[in-house]
């Protein structure tokens, strides 16, 4: 990447070729109107600023982990690492703020008037964990080093970012060039900024045991690999005191203690040797979480709602294999999940099916297409199917009894259809390969989901075979695509960015390390996702977030399973939290300790 360091000379003539420019000064940047909160503002509505500074937040995991470098994909990290690291902006998380960057490192952003650049002037009390200014050559350092060397999402996040000026010590200016966008702006002031004196000479492709200095609110003080970690509040935290801050970061530490499996962390919690466990399993929850502890009061169970998209469970097919390339296959496998009778025995009927990786958004589709999505869509005719355009989309469902004889017959006419032959009770292919389908999962916990699944292949003639990795196998064979069929959880950013194109785009089909897990290689979809992460304002976003969906949908790219607008967790009675939630879920470091010594 170019960068270089300006003189005094090209910074006058910088500031003054600009005089005449409506370049826009800011405390904060919107994606859509204003920022809710002036550059005065006291506190976010979502925080205590009267919550105590005090204890300790023991929070329980399942795993291990070794390696404390968060920014690459090698090894397996601890929750919290983010602490240690503050980005030039925070978001907001008002339910009336869609998208809202405040400034944390950044004391003011300013904006070129067509946004070919932006420029971040530092504040001058920010410093690292050894003492240390944080400086424009830091922010500098950090982006060269993510574009080079960072995890996929991160490069994408700032693969638009072609050049960095350090103005000064201070100030420092990121050129988009004449395709810059407001997002590109905002997504910008998303850097966690290393320390460049730290990192500089050591290898950051590789995992590392070796404490990291940042910015950030907390420090580590103690590590036992694989085991714990404790994180414990900077006495030195030079943004305690900014309006963003206000009633954060409560806790005086924060451990993480790591358990061979969910049985021991919740036995840890009625004994009291940790207070926090966030689940994210229905039948777990209803099943694990009972007892005197969880009756007396001690323990407290909380099913949180939210009002933002949903986190969505989703089976993905590996596109990379011949056997998924037809959509009627996909769509047959589709047809044969019976979701109403798992979710009325394995859950209680609490959960809902999903009905769009955007599900509980704006850029999700419903009904028949609008004539926005239409002429959007029209140019790609002869590569959609025509249902898209004449009919209503719905995904199949059952009456829950365990009868999914109708849908069965359906699948079976798709597969036939799609060129698959039944030959002595096995569904084969026209080079006679029988039809095996390899599932990979994270957990044995996800087995008693496919039970059912397998049993239905199975009258299809198809063989289902399920591999449960945990840890850093599942990732390993994960990112290998040592897979035919896989669940991912999917939780859309709004609006989306980066990520998105990380998981969509045909250019990262074939990145090992990316997010584009099924192998998506549709050059409709790559149009679609790049007019969607470019969309200039609220209404093209949602007509091109909602053309993208119909075309995921009738594709049938994805066996959908359930959606989640709630987050359950269990903590001691006197671990704390305020009574207005952000828009995406309780955040824990708004959380206090109430009853410490």
């Amino acid at each position: 990447m170019l960068r270089k360091t300006a003189r005094i000379l090209v910074m006058t003539f910088f500031c003054c070729a600009h005089l005449v420019q409506a370049d826009e000064v800011t405390h904060a940047v919107a994606l859509y109107g204003e920022p809710k909160y002036p550059a005065n503002f006291d506190h976010f509505e979502y925080a205590n600023p009267n919550a105590p500074k005090q204890g300790e937040l023991v929070m329980a995991e399942v795993g291990s982990f070794d390696s404390l470098h968060q920014f690459i994909n090698l090894g397996s990290k601890p929750r919290g690492l983010f602490w240690l690291y503050d980005s030039l902006t925070d978001r907001g998380h008002d339910k009336d703020e869609i998208k809202t960057r405040y400034g944390v490192l950044a004391e003011t952003i300013t904006i070129a008037d067509d946004n070919a650049w932006v420029k971040y002037t530092l504040r001058k009390d920010a410093r690292f964990s050894d003492g240390t200014p944080v400086t424009a050559e830091d922010v500098a350092f950090s982006v060269e080093t993510y574009q080079a060397q960072g995890l996929s999402n991160i490069k994408s996040r700032f693969q638009g970012v072609k050049s960095v000026d350090v103005l000064s010590s201070r100030e420092v200016r990121f050129n988009f060039g004449k395709g810059g966008s407001r997002l590109q702006v905002l997504n910008s002031g998303n850097l966690p900024v290393l320390s460049k004196r730290f990192w500089e000479g050591k290898d950051f492709t590789q995992s590392s045991l070796e404490v990291p200095v940042g910015s950030g609110p907390y420090k580590i003080t103690s590590v036992v690999p694989g085991r714990s970690i404790t994180y414990t509040l900077r006495d030195d935290y030079w943004a305690k005191d900014l309006p963003a801050n206000q009633g954060k970061y409560n806790f005086k530490t924060i451990r993480v203690e790591y358990f061979r499996d969910r049985n021991a962390a919740v036995q840890a919690l009625e004994a009291g040797e940790v207070n926090y466990i966030a689940e994210s399993n229905l039948a777990r929850w209803k099943k694990l979480y009972q007892g005197k502890a969880f009756t007396d009061g001690k323990i407290i169970k909380e099913k949180i709602d939210y009002d933002a998209p949903s986190f969505v469970t989703a089976i993905l097919f590996n596109l990379r294999e011949a056997k998924f390339a037809n959509p009627k296959t996909r769509e047959a496998l589709v047809y044969a999940f019976d979701f109403e009778w798992l979710n009325k025995r394995a859950f209680g009927g609490q959960y809902t099916r999903a009905e769009s990786l955007f599900n509980n958004s704006f850029l999700a589709s419903s009904g028949d297409i609008s004539p926005k999505e239409k002429a959007i869509l029209t140019p790609f005719r002869q590569n959609l199917p025509d249902e898209l355009f004449n009919k209503t989309f719905s995904w199949p469902t059952t009456d829950g009894s365990g009868d999914n004889r109708q849908n069965l017959i359906k699948a079976k006419a798709l597969l036939e259809g799609a060129g698959w032959t039944l030959e002595g009770g096995k569904l084969v292919d026209a080079q006679n390969r029988p039809f095996v389908i390899r599932f990979l999962v994270p957990s044995a916990d996800m087995k008693p989901a496919l039970g059912a699944y397998l049993q239905n292949l199975k009258r299809l003639g198809i063989e289902g075979q399920i591999s449960v990795r945990t840890g850093t196998e599942f990732y390993k064979q994960l990112m290998q695509r040592q897979f035919d069929m896989t669940p991912i959880q999917y939780k859309v950013r709004i609006p989306p960015n980066t990520e998105v194109q990380s998981a969509l785009l045909s250019s990262f089909a074939n990145v090992a390390t990316s997010s584009n897990i099924a192998g998506f290689n549709d050059p409709v979809i790559d149009e679609l996702v790049e007019g969607l992460v470019h969309a200039p304002d609220y209404q093209q976003t949602e007509n091109y977030g909602r053309a993208l969906d119909r075309v995921l949908k009738w594709n049938y790219y994805f066996l959908p399973l359930w959606a989640r607008n709630f987050q359950l967790v269990a903590h001691a009675d006197e671990i704390k939290r305020p009574q207005v939630n952000p828009a995406y879920g309780y955040e824990v470091e708004f959380w206090w300790d109430e009853k410490s010594q």
